[in-house]
């Protein structure tokens, strides 16, 4: 037996913190992930039970499935800058809320309003330093030529998304940027609607009076991947039954490639875990983050990986040699454990896979 596992009460405690941060703005869901790992449903009902109505996601599929799936009246917002006809059809037929971050974007979507007869909702995306889709802040007269010659769009906010905001001058900066686009266009005549530049991040840098919204996502499950959040509890375990348990001699390898050489008798219990599950493997930010001195030691491999953390009958247990695809190999030496006890593994729920998921009270 093997699941995913998540605190409901940690979940519930981390809301509140975010609520606490967020002030009077609206808190939108990020559950892009699979609902940050947790599914996609299961989350969105789980967050819906704790009042929380706004949703934002990266796929249309995932748009598509909260509508099937009973969220027919949420706010869903699509975090993405589309430009393909097919998914631009599939939203506006089930009332989603667009990103624009480009003219492309515009054009294809205010064209495609037009054709349909229809008004788009849509909110404007600023790139302030991510990189990713967005109008620099500069471009102010590419946004204001939304509002002025695309009738088939009704813009009804802007928003950014944060980055490298471990530095509260960094966030600062990208943050002023944000207001000043936003203030350039009213100096238009532009009603800007409602404005969302603080996410899971910079939300515990900075103030978020005067936000309309706030987009959280790894704040939820208490990961944010920047060290921000404090107060924040990390939601997600794995639990999984112990295999096999058995003795091998002094001289005994255990794993491949690079495999670990037994310099005593060892007391071995295997996992049917492995990488192929997401276990020992690591996140940039998370890497990044490990002593340099376990850098240095050669703790990571080259794909990331790393040593879990396992814990049997409430002790930490060491991991022999590196993790395999479906097998995880502990050393109970010092541990009173038997096949079919329970161990515990700190898990990201974004980066396991192929589990079941159990939310629990």
């Amino acid at each position: 037996m093997k699941t995913l596992v998540a605190d409901k009460n940690a979940l519930r405690a981390n809301l509140n913190e975010i609520r606490s941060r967020a002030g009077n703005a609206d808190i939108v869901a990020d559950l892009s992930a699979d609902g940050q790992g947790l599914g996609l449903l299961r989350m969105a009902r789980f967050l819906a039970d704790e009042g929380i109505g706004h949703f934002a996601v990266t796929e249309t599929r995932d748009a598509l499935q909260l509508r099937q799936g009973g969220f027919q009246q949420a706010h869903v917002l699509m975090l993405r800058s589309i430009t393909d006809v097919r998914e631009l059809q599939d939203l506006i037929d089930n009332s989603v809320t667009f990103t624009i971050g480009s003219n492309e974007a515009g054009i294809a979507l205010n064209g495609l309003a037009g054709e349909l007869r229809t008004v788009a909702e849509a909110r404007i995306r600023i790139d302030t330093g991510l990189g990713q889709y967005g109008f620099l802040p500069s471009e102010t007269d590419k946004m204001l030529n939304l509002y002025r010659h695309m009738p088939g769009l009704a813009i009804t906010g802007m928003y950014a998304r944060m980055s490298g905001v471990n530095l509260k001058s960094a966030a600062e900066a990208q943050y002023r940027a944000f207001l000043g686009a936003a203030e350039a266009l009213r100096s238009q005549g532009v009603d800007v609607g409602n404005l969302m530049a603080l996410d899971s991040c910079s939300l515990f840098r900075l103030d978020a009076a005067g936000q309309g919204s706030v987009l959280v996502g790894s704040a939820l499950i208490g990961r944010t991947p920047v060290k921000t959040g404090a107060g924040l509890t990390k939601v997600g375990s794995i639990e999984a039954t112990l295999e096999e348990i058995k003795w091998l001699p002094e001289g005994s390898v255990i794993g491949l490639g690079k495999g670990r050489t037994l310099k005593k008798p060892t007391r071995v219990a295997v996992l049917d875990l492995g990488w192929a599950n997401g276990i020992g493997i690591l996140r940039r930010t998370e890497r990044q983050e490990l002593p340099l001195l376990k850098r240095l030691r050669g703790l990571l491999e080259p794909g990331d990986r790393f040593e879990p953390v396992v814990k049997v009958a409430g002790k930490r247990v060491p991991v022999l040699g590196q993790t395999g695809m479906t097998a995880l190999t502990l050393d109970v030496t010092k541990c009173e454990c038997a096949p079919r006890d329970m161990a515990v593994l700190d898990a990201d729920p974004r980066m396991v896979r192929f589990l079941p998921v159990e939310m629990r009270e």
